[in-house]
């Protein structure tokens, strides 16, 4: 007797998550992949920025100046971010997920975080046909 297993069935590459209150499908195919590998690299980027930014320099500049290259980070990260959730979410998405997790350009990235952690195991499920 033969064993009949589909792995077409068992291949997790058509994703349904609940965001902002909406349920937004995605498929991760090769364009998904590279495009979150771009918004990985930009955000990552603009982290480095802040860490490559030298204790004394820091601390010669005013509070304010401070904080505008930290802004500029976090405006980095939106930019990179907000364009990746209109394309594989809808016009608008991207924004409307910004605002629904109040502003928080921190929550924005976590949200999209949590997505690439799916993504990255691309899963085999246990089904046998």
């Amino acid at each position: 007797m033969a064993i009949n297993i589909n792995v077409d069935d068992q291949l997790g590459l058509e994703y349904m998550f609940k965001i902002a209150g909406k349920k937004r499908g995605l498929i991760y195919d090769d364009e998904c992949a590279l495009e979150i590998q771009r918004v990985e690299l930009t955000v990552a980027k603009s982290f480095k920025k802040i860490q490559d930014l030298d204790d004394d320099d820091l601390d010669n500049l005013e509070v304010d100046d401070q904080l505008d290259i930290v802004r500029g980070a976090y405006a980095d990260i939106r930019k990179a971010v907000i364009p990746f959730f209109d394309k594989y979410f809808g016009e608008g998405a991207g924004q409307e997920i910004y605002e629904y997790h109040h502003e928080s350009t921190h929550a924005l990235g976590a949200v999209f975080g949590e997505i690439n952690g799916y993504l990255e195991k691309v899963k085999i499920n246990d089904k046998k046909k």
